[in-house]
Formats: C-alpha cells, sequence, structure tokens
C-alpha cells in the first residue's frame, strides 16, 4: 500500500510538473468557468511524448490509473467543492497511428487489456444514451448516514456495511437522488471492409462512450476511437464462465471528415497521378483498364469510370442538398457480365460495399431499429449496407430479386442520400452518400425489345426515374460480334490455363495475347487516382458548357412532338457526368468536351431504354407508359363513357365490339384498341361484367 502511494504521488507531481512546463490555463480556465457544460481537458499526446518517454510509457500501459490521478489534480486545481464527486476528464488528442496504439479489430488479444490502444472501422449499431451509476449513495438505516460507493460500468458494488457507524445486519438502501449519475452509450463497431480480404467476415467490438461525448456518433460513421479496452466476465444463468468478453472504454474518437482518408498517397503517388491526368485520353484509358477480361461494353465501362469519380456534391445557402453520386443500373439478358462487372467495380473502387438484392431486406439495404441482447433488450439502431457505404459505393446484384416494398425504400437513400427511421420511439436519418451500381434481369428471363423496361421489370417507375443511366444488356446472335466474342473467350480461358500451370513454377515464358488482357492501369494506382481526385478536384461549370447544356437541353425538349423527350432531372444527369469527366482529368474547369461526353452518353441509354418507334419519350421511364399511349388510354375510357351514354341505358354496360369500332373512326385500329383494353383491366380501370362488355370503374 505504501509503494502505490508513492508511485501514485509520484505520478501526481509528473502532472503537475507537465502543466507548469505545458500553457494549458485557457482550457483550464474554459473548465472552472463553464463547467459542468465543459467537462472535459483535452491534452496533445505530442506534449505528453515531448515531457517524458517514460511518462507517456506509463500512461499507455496503464491509463486508468494515469489519467485518474491527473484528472484529480484537475479537480484540486479547480477548486471546486462539493458533496458529490464531480466528473472531469482528461481527454487525448493528436494519438499517432503508430504500433503498439494502433490496432486492427482482429488483431486485438488479451495483452492489450487495461492499455490504451486505437482502432478505426465503421459505426454499426447503438443504444440511446442513458444514465449510468458513476458514484452511489447508500442509506444506513442505524445511524442514516450516507455510504458513497464509486461503481463499475458493468455491475452495480453494494457496500457490506455502513462506513460512519460500522453497521453490517442488512442491506444499505441506494438513495438514487443523493447519488451522481453519468451519461453512457454502448456502440458496435465493424471493421472497414475494404481494408480487410474479400472472403473474411468483418470483426466488430463493442464501445462505451460516456459522458461530454455521447450522443455524437451514428451508425455509418467511419471514426477512429482512442480507449482503454476492457474485459468483462461472461456467465450462463448465474456460472461464471473463465472467459471474457472485451470492450474498448473509449477516451476519445475522430470522424473522418474527408472521403477516402485512410488511402495513403505518397509524392511519388501524386507525381504519377498528375502525369496519369495530362494525357488526353485518361478516361479512355481508365475505362479499358476496367475487366479487360470482359469483351467490348466500351459505353458502359466508361460510364463506369465517371461514376468512380462522380459529381460534386452541393449545398445551397437554403440548405438544398443536390447531390453529386451518379446511379447506373444494368438490366439485361443472363450472361452478359453483369455480375462480374459489379464484383469488378468493388475491387477498384476505394470504398466499397456489396450486397445481393436476393438476400437483402429494406433493412439490410437501408438500416433498422432492432430489439436485441446488444441493447440489453432495449430497441438499438442499425446500419445498412447503404449507410456502411456513405461516402463510398453501393453494389447491389440481383436487384429484381429483391420484395417491392424492400425496393420502395432505397427511394429516399438514391435521392435524398439519408435514412429515416421511425420505428420504437426511435426517430433518426442517417447518412447514405453512396453511388449505386445495381444489375437486374428482365421478368420472364430475356430481354424483349418489343416491351418498354418498365414491362418487363417488377421496379416501380419512380425507382427506374432515380437512375442516372440505364442499360440494357441484349444477347442477340450476330455473326461478327459473336466470332470476336468467342476468340477473346477462348484466349481469357487459356490465359488462365497458362497462369495455372505456372504457380509452382518459376519458368519465365513469353504468353501470346497477353497485353490484350492486363489492365493498362494498376487497381491500387486506380483507387488512389480516385482517391486524389474526389478529395481535392471540385471543378465548376465554365460559360461555354453551360451555354451548351442549355443548347442540348432546350433543343431536345424541342424534338418531342407528341412526347417529353426529357426532364430537368436528366439535366441534372448530365450535369454529374460532365463534373465527374472534368475530376477524371484534374480539372478544376468543365469544358465544352466534357458537357458533350457527358451528353453522349445520356443520350445513349435514352435511346436505348426510354424511346418508342425512334422517338424518345421519358415518361416510359417515369410512368411506364409513353406520353402517346397515355393520351390513347383516356380517348379509349372516354369512348367507353360516350358509347354507353349513347345506349340510353346508363345501367348497362356497352359491347366491347361497339367501343372498338368507335375507336376506329378516331383512327386506333383493332389489334391496338385491344391491346389497350387489356391494359386499362390489369391496371384496374375498367372491368367486363360479362364476356362481350366493358365499362370503366
Amino acid at each position: 500500500m505504501i509503494s502505490q502511494d508513492i508511485e501514485a504521488d509520484n505520478i501526481k507531481r509528473q502532472w503537475i510538473d507537465f502543466f507548469d512546463r505545458y500553457d494549458y490555463n485557457d482550457q483550464i480556465n474554459k473548465l472552472r468557468s463553464d463547467y459542468p457544460d465543459i467537462k472535459s481537458l483535452y491534452i496533445s499526446y505530442n506534449d505528453l511524448s515531448g515531457y517524458s518517454t517514460d511518462f507517456i510509457e506509463g500512461l499507455m500501459k496503464d491509463p486508468y490509473y494515469y489519467l485518474t490521478i491527473g484528472e484529480f489534480y484537475i479537480k484540486e486545481t479547480l477548486g471546486i467543492t462539493y458533496n458529490k464527486v464531480r466528473r472531469i476528464n482528461i481527454r487525448l488528442v493528436n494519438v499517432p497511428e503508430i504500433i503498439g496504439i494502433k490496432y486492427d479489430i482482429r488483431n486485438v488479444r488479451s495483452s492489450n487489456v487495461n492499455s490504451y490502444i486505437s482502432i478505426n472501422g465503421i459505426i454499426r449499431k447503438n443504444t440511446e444514451v442513458l444514465p449510468r451509476l458513476q458514484n452511489a449513495a447508500f442509506k444506513c438505516p442505524a445511524c442514516g448516514e450516507l455510504t458513497i460507493v464509486p461503481e463499475d460500468i458493468q455491475k452495480l458494488f453494494e457496500p457490506t456495511a455502513c462506513q460512519a457507524c460500522g453497521w453490517n445486519k442488512g442491506k444499505l438502501k441506494l438513495i438514487p437522488e443523493e447519488s451522481e449519475f453519468v451519461d453512457t452509450q454502448k456502440l458496435e463497431i465493424q471493421e472497414n471492409p475494404d481494408t480487410i480480404d474479400s472472403t473474411s467476415q468483418p470483426q466488430r467490438i463493442t464501445l462505451i462512450i460516456e459522458d461530454d461525448i455521447t450522443g455524437k456518433i451514428y451508425p455509418g460513421d467511419r471514426v477512429t476511437v482512442y480507449g482503454i479496452l476492457k474485459a468483462d466476465e461472461k456467465h450462463i444463468g448465474n456460472t461464471m464462465l473463465t472467459e471474457y468478453n472485451i470492450y474498448l472504454n473509449v477516451n476519445n474518437f475522430k470522424k473522418e471528415t474527408r472521403d477516402f482518408e485512410e488511402i495513403k498517397i505518397n509524392d511519388e503517388d501524386e507525381k504519377k497521378i498528375k502525369e496519369l491526368a495530362r494525357e488526353p485520353n485518361i478516361i479512355d484509358r481508365l475505362a479499358k483498364s476496367i475487366a479487360p477480361s470482359i469483351y467490348g461494353l466500351d459505353v458502359i465501362k466508361k460510364s463506369l469510370v465517371l461514376q468512380l469519380f462522380g459529381g460534386v456534391r452541393k449545398v445551397m445557402k437554403d440548405g438544398t442538398h443536390i447531390r453529386g453520386d451518379i446511379h447506373i443500373l444494368m438490366i439485361g439478358d443472363p450472361g452478359t457480365a453483369k455480375s462480374q462487372l459489379l464484383r469488378y467495380m468493388t475491387f477498384i473502387s476505394p470504398r466499397s460495399v456489396f450486397a445481393f438484392g436476393k438476400g437483402s431486406s429494406a433493412a439490410g439495404l437501408t438500416a433498422a431499429a432492432v430489439r436485441d441482447d446488444f441493447g440489453e433488450g432495449r430497441w438499438t439502431l442499425e446500419a445498412g449496407a447503404l449507410v456502411l457505404a456513405d461516402n463510398g459505393f453501393a453494389a447491389i446484384d440481383e436487384l429484381d430479386k429483391m420484395d417491392k416494398n424492400d425496393t420502395a425504400s432505397m427511394h429516399e437513400a438514391m435521392e435524398q442520400q439519408s435514412v429515416t427511421i421511425s420505428k420504437a420511439g426511435i426517430m433518426a436519418t442517417l447518412k447514405s452518400r453512396c453511388s449505386i451500381l445495381a444489375a437486374a434481369n428482365p421478368r420472364f428471363g430475356r430481354y424483349d425489345p418489343m416491351k418498354t423496361i418498365a414491362e418487363q421489370t417488377e421496379f416501380p417507375p419512380p425507382l427506374l426515374s432515380r437512375f442516372d443511366i440505364i442499360f440494357k444488356l441484349i444477347d442477340t446472335p450476330n455473326r461478327e460480334i459473336d466470332d470476336k466474342l468467342a476468340e477473346h473467350v477462348l484466349k481469357t480461358n487459356r490465359l488462365g490455363e497458362i497462369y495455372r500451370s505456372l504457380e509452382n513454377n518459376n519458368l519465365e515464358i513469353d504468353i501470346p495475347d497477353e497485353e490484350n488482357f492486363i489492365a493498362e492501369l494498376d487497381k491500387d494506382l486506380i483507387r488512389k487516382y480516385v482517391s486524389y481526385a474526389k478529395n481535392r478536384v471540385f471543378p465548376r461549370l465554365s460559360d461555354e458548357a453551360i451555354s451548351i447544356l442549355k443548347e442540348e437541353y432546350v433543343k431536345t425538349r424541342a424534338s418531342g412532338i407528341d412526347s417529353v423527350p426529357i426532364t430537368a432531372r436528366q439535366l441534372e444527369s448530365t450535369i454529374r457526368l460532365a463534373e465527374a469527366a472534368a475530376k477524371a482529368r484534374l480539372s478544376p474547369i468543365i469544358t465544352v468536351e466534357d458537357a458533350l461526353l457527358a451528353k453522349g452518353v445520356v443520350d445513349y441509354y435514352l435511346k436505348e431504354v426510354s424511346a418508342m418507334n425512334g422517338q424518345v419519350d421519358i415518361d416510359i421511364l417515369n410512368t411506364g407508359i409513353s406520353t402517346k399511349q397515355r393520351t390513347e388510354l383516356e380517348v379509349i375510357l372516354s369512348v367507353i363513357k360516350e358509347a354507353k351514354e349513347n345506349s340510353g341505358d346508363q345501367k348497362k354496360a356497352p359491347e366491347i365490339e361497339t367501343v372498338i369500332e368507335m375507336l376506329k373512326q378516331k383512327g386506333i385500329s383493332r389489334e391496338r384498341a385491344e391491346t389497350d383494353l387489356a391494359r386499362l383491366k390489369s391496371d384496374g380501370f375498367i372491368y367486363e361484367p360479362s364476356n362481350k362488355r366493358v365499362d370503366v370503374i
């Protein structure tokens, strides 16, 4: 006990000497004047290490002991007089990411228990902020005096006897109003998926945050947390086990302020990136580096390059947000390499999350309020794939396999880029600022060029309209294309066979056609290039680009005689793509060439998925039917009503044949009339009281 007191006095003297040497008077005076609104003193790790190597090493090995003594000294310095213990926190800042302090969650071991460490990852769950007993006041039934007991984080300790009179014949009564409480919150942090092997399960660890830093971290936030690793014994019922659970008692945290700050770019990398950006065909080179083993798809690959860079996220003075992320949907026949493209994009994107529509629910993609053991039976908030991909890239395969109600939950996440949860008293809005690349198959397996895209999928039109670009991939027999594709696939497999045979041999041989199957740019270089551009380049529209985009928009709108070719939503998509093209060149200005490239991509996809008889009509995408069809359907409904009035019997439905004959006089053929009547019936606008009659509902 004496040696422990001597050690405590020695640590206290070092704290006193430290504060004499380093100027923290402003913070201490702020604490004195603003307490309890301010409860923490932030001390730089650099100052502590500069003061004494032995002192900082001791603090890292036994942080609870050192920090407790330092906090007690600060309370003495402030001269606070109180009946109840009042809390002051010493929190470290500028903690370096060095061996012995920084650990991956999966590498935290028993030797780290009770030491000061840092870990980083994504917040997966959190509970609400609750009060915890920090110093419990127990009243003696014999003398009425209070016994103050400091409490542990996990369990309540009760005194066995009164400190004043020694009474020990029963339990002392807990007096909550005389006790001191502290705010506490429980969170779960998960490893960053993009920093681990693709076959590994991301590891998780529990965080306990207390006092004035509670309620500041939310699911989906990417953070670095610093604190003391603690162990808590496991038990089954009342049986204690020899195994312990570990958790981090958080001393301080740091949120990521940039999109991809975990990707380190050195001077040599920056030089390579700037050299690449000066190449006039850099976008083409990047496109050729995307899945070179997949034949063709040049426009799609170029669009995926633009999606990687994304546009500029804007926040207006009135608080309006304009998203910069680009969403792409690929719909097509089986075997057209959709899934392979998705997988490849997750490999080269600096931050990515992959999900399958078949195994995902609305909660799995967005967020959910769940009740489980983590929250001790209370409701907690859990982030889904789109929230975890915040400031990154989300790939969703087999989107068509999702339930209709689940896909509807993506509307807010895609446009407003947030996820709102209102359940079990939890009202929260989480961020989902990510680009979405989705793949889907047509309803009946094969894409029918004679039908609209809305007729071939279960997706509601509002969801389709939120994608900036939609590509259809059709496997159509073509002698010339099939010949080149077959040759490409066969050579790809032969190359793979050669690589396999050379795995256990140290032979150097010339491999035929190898250069055609190797990406022009390395994956790591692409990741760094994209990260550099997204963090440092925020291009602006030039006057020339504004002029050309305006002219093209007005001209396209005027080209629709009986339809609306595009809306302002397509103009915004074009702007995002133009911004991405400028970013890919590391250019601060969006040029006419960038604008025309973006316009060309948008025109290409519109002609593919929203054209009828060669004329673009955006209503096909937004509502599932063209403007001309809608007008035609309205004519049919009015003709049915007119036929009913002409019959003289308002209770009797007109005959179908009569309606068809009247439609012929208005220029609608029998085949078209029968098709439209079937559509109106399936949509619930009309019904057939008998096989030969039809009426409006």
